[in-house]
């Protein structure tokens, strides 16, 4: 069986290899470090504090059972276990946390590599498709924010399935399966986007010849077991915040939503992409663009019902970017299998890609992360001035229990020295916002 089957002549790329080549995974995490190099240093954001705070009462077995009952952060049972292991490794460590964060988006750059394992993407498609997904910039937030661990977790889960689950389609062993189940269990204990997996398996079965009865069990067995996680919630909706926060809200708002976001989601080097295949449609590989635009639109379908925002915040997006990496390879490998010097075309194009998403990342993103942490580090610069005076917080963006773990987790004071009320009789030091830069 052809890997460009269904649409799409084979690209002259003699400099990318067939096959696995160990060159494309250490271009990838070299690509990673270079885009994300200025922010190794970054100071934890507001709610980095009440996370890592929560993984240690959480994350560690004696707090398992609270972790369990609690319907929304066992829910993110994964990043709470890794937050609390780093923790017992290093202690309250800024670079150990962007280091496990760096190298989860490192690792998950290598399973979409992985992916050319499969006969209908092959290597050459899934080596394009890593570099794209390495320095994209548009889900750069869920590689930041370190509260955002969740999201990378329930992706590397998520590619683990999808693996597995070409593996089994391939080769039928049992074993594999069962490596498809542990993965989207671990998946749905990361974040709630892992019922991503109703869509992905059945559309991989699908483009597989003679693999529809297994692409409509997947379906079934993803239903049910996502309709029993739906439900776990709904249950616990008393004690689960989204409820009644706001947050989300199921509605037709959806629509609108998800449309802005995939837009917004593809920028430029997507939407070039999209018009790229449509023009060389009869040159290119139809079952990658289709598998591409299922787990794009799919990964962005869960976060679509959120009612404080026009759009899915870029953080959201980290699943959904391997979609729109997909979608990129596709249109490349049918660009290149045009040229007249593919491996020249390639070079250039990758120079321009990094660049253009390096520098966004560089100047405009930094400066918005440098004043997120503002927020805390200003207090932090006024405690330390006079650490046994008590401080009165009068700064909207730094909730108080954020506050305190702050100057718990990197002074060492005493977390009752941050008020929310004035004392009565005695005149406190105040703490306000710092001006937001211009």
């Amino acid at each position: 069986m052809s890997r460009q089957q269904s649409g799409g002549a084979e690209p002259p790329m003699g400099f990318l290899r067939d096959g696995p080549d160990w060159r494309v995974p250490a271009a990838t995490a070299l690509a990673v470090l270079f885009v994300y190099w200025p922010y190794i240093n970054l100071p934890p954001l507001v709610d980095d504090y009440g996370h890592i705070r929560l993984a240690q009462i959480y994350g560690v077995p004696e707090g398992w059972t609270q972790l369990f009952a609690d319907p929304l952060y066992r829910c993110r049972a994964t990043s709470l276990w890794l937050t609390a292991a780093t923790l017992k490794l290093f202690g309250f460590s800024i670079p150990a946390f962007h280091a496990s964060g760096l190298l989860l988006h490192i690792l998950n750059t290598w399973l979409v590599y992985a992916l050319g394992a499969c006969r209908w993407i092959g290597w050459r498609a899934s080596a394009i498709a890593a570099l794209v997904f390495a320095a994209n910039e548009r889900p750069h937030e869920a590689v930041i924010w370190y509260a955002s661990l969740h999201e990378l977790l329930v992706f590397a889960f998520t590619a683990g399935a999808v693996l597995a689950w070409a593996r089994w389609l391939e080769r039928g062993r049992a074993r594999w399966l069962a490596v498809v189940a542990a993965c989207w269990l671990m998946a749905l204990l990361s974040k709630e986007s892992g019922v991503v997996l109703t869509a992905l398996l059945p559309a991989m079965a699908l483009l597989s010849p003679g693999r529809r009865r297994a692409a409509a069990a997947a379906f079934l067995l993803g239903a049910v077991s996502s309709g029993a996680y739906f439900w776990l919630a709904w249950s616990g909706q008393a004690q689960h915040q989204h409820f009644h926060d706001g947050t989300f809200q199921l509605g037709l708002h959806f629509a609108p939503v998800l449309l802005n976001s995939a837009a917004r989601g593809l920028g430029i080097w997507g939407g070039l992409a999209v018009l790229a295949l449509w023009i060389w449609r009869s040159a290119a590989p139809r079952p990658l663009a289709a598998f591409a635009s299922v787990w794009y639109f799919a990964a962005l379908l869960p976060y679509a019902f959120l009612t404080y925002m026009p759009r899915i915040p870029s953080r959201h997006h980290y699943l959904a970017s391997a979609g729109m990496a997909l979608l990129v390879a596709a249109a490349a490998t049918a660009g290149l299998a045009r040229s007249g010097r593919p491996k020249l075309a390639a070079a250039a194009a990758a120079c321009l890609f990094l660049m253009h998403n390096g520098i966004y990342l560089w100047t405009y993103k930094r400066a918005q992360f440098v004043q997120r942490a503002e927020v805390t580090e200003g207090l932090l610069r006024m405690a330390a001035e006079k650490p046994g005076e008590p401080l009165l917080l009068r700064c909207p963006l730094l909730p108080l229990h954020e506050a305190r773990m702050a100057v718990h987790f990197r002074l060492g004071m005493d977390i009752s020295l941050i008020r929310e009320e004035p004392e009565s009789g005695r005149v406190l030091r105040v703490y306000e916002c710092p001006p937001a830069r211009r």
